[in-house]
């Protein structure tokens, strides 16, 4: 066939497989685990029991948010490990440029995940309200009366 031209591509069996994941999504799980490798290398102690609980890095690539968790902090407490954070964030920047594959490496901002405050906003409350009454064994079923 003179006239005709192969695109390159292969089609049927051969095609590779549709991504399961949205390209953010893999590049999200991808940046938790280099930072979370970063700060698990890292010798500060301001930083306490430090998580980080997930990065979302936005669709232009400009700013990943990280979302932190650090055990046994309270709000008042936040100032402080904002500003020893802010001291680790061009090494953190340097870990993603020099680990994941990008054009551009994006501004790195660090902020306290709102689901594990939830969370523990949640806790703090049930903890306050005690135990429940509790009408005798309501965790067991009732028996059955015919055996």
């Amino acid at each position: 066939m003179a006239g005709s031209r192969s695109s390159g591509r292969r089609k049927g069996r051969g095609a590779a497989p549709t991504r399961r994941f949205p390209r953010t999504a893999r590049l999200n799980a991808l940046l938790t685990e280099i930072v979370g490798d970063y700060f698990e290398r890292a010798d500060d102690d301001e930083l306490g029991f430090l998580t980080i609980t997930g990065v979302e890095v936005d669709s232009d690539l400009n700013v990943a948010e990280i979302f932190i968790s650090v055990l046994g902090s309270e709000p008042d407490d936040d100032a402080g490990i904002l500003e020893a954070l802010a001291e680790h964030r061009k090494p953190v920047q340097r870990a993603i440029a020099d680990q994941a594959r990008l054009r551009k490496t994006p501004e790195a901002v660090f902020t306290f995940d709102p689901a594990v405050r939830s969370g523990a906003r949640i806790d703090s409350i049930l903890a306050d309200l005690g135990p429940l009454a509790d009408d005798g064994d309501s965790d067991t079923l009732p028996a059955d009366e015919d055996e």
